[in-house]
Formats: structure tokens, sequence, C-alpha cells
């Protein structure tokens, strides 16, 4: 696994135990996105995050699904793409991302998903301005496919925020 890797886990991992961390704070909405940050050590973590106007399964119970688009300065990392469905996701799979006419592939591990990829990060969030939905395609450690649907609508501005934000 590589460090990349091992670092978006620990993040994402920090994120959900809010004890790790500084409070998450919230610069501004935008429609559907949001720009957040947090800070712990001096060291400054902020993204733009948006949760799915719609699920299904609607019957299945798993946490609040989230996507990201993170801005780490202090490990040079920027435009760092993951997303959690709430659960966790079936070994050996992959989930599917759609935006617009473009379509990618992340790498699980248990909860959280990523690209491995920098250029497909780009790719992907090019894609992600220019579009109005993102349907992303998951399937659950015991076997339930789920598509979750994220509305666009604020993306880039969140998008913009984020960064401006971890620039400072």
């Amino acid at each position: 696994m590589s460090i990349r890797k091992i670092s978006v886990i620990t993040l994402l991992l920090c994120f959900y135990n809010l004890q790790s961390f500084a409070e998450i704070k919230t610069e501004k909405k935008f429609k559907m996105w949001e720009s957040q940050y947090m800070s712990k050590d001096g060291k400054k973590v902020c993204f733009a995050v948006s949760m799915p106007t719609n699920m299904s399964p609607k019957n299945l119970s798993r946490a609040e699904s989230r996507i990201f688009v993170s801005f780490r300065p202090s490990e040079s990392i920027n435009n760092e793409i993951s997303i959690t469905g709430g659960y966790k996701y079936k070994k050996k799979s992959q989930v599917r991302v759609n935006v617009g006419n473009s379509n990618f592939k992340l790498e699980i591990k248990d909860n959280f998903a990523w690209l491995v990829s920098y250029d497909d990060e780009i790719r992907m969030i090019r894609a992600m301005k220019k579009s109005n939905k993102a349907k992303v395609i998951g399937i659950s450690s015991r076997g339930n496919k789920t598509i979750d649907t994220y509305s666009l609508m604020g993306f880039t501005d969140a998008y913009n925020a984020a960064r401006k934000n971890c620039r400072r």
C-alpha cells in the first residue's frame, strides 16, 4: 500500500474520530457543497465536501455518505478525491463514479474509496466543474449495491474556497 493511500485513510479515519483533530469548521456553504477546514498542531486541512441528494436503496441501514476534495499543504497534497459510502466496501471491489460522460474507478479500503492517480483526480475535478451531478456506485461487504447521487451545484465555488483557504 502506498504512502498516499495510507495518508488518505488516516485522514479520513481521523475525520470521523474528531477527538484526534480540532473541530471541523465550515468556512462557507455553496448550494449543495461546503468548504470546511480543520487544524491540529498548526497543520491545516481544507476540503470541499457534499452529501448525496439521493441514496439507493433507501432501506439500507448505513452511516452518512460523503464525497471530499482535500488539500493538505503540510504534506504537499492537493486535489485529493475520496468517498465514503457509509459502510465497509466489499473486499477486492472498486467504487465507480460517473460524472457527465466520464467514468472513474476508485480503489477501496474498508469504508473509503479514492483515486490513486493525480491525473485522474484532475480529470474528475474538471468533469465535476462542468457537470450537474455525480453518481457513485459501490458494493457493501454484505453484497448490497448502492447508488448515491450527488448534486454538483456549488462544487466549483466550494472547491475554489477550500483550495484558497489552504494556501493562506
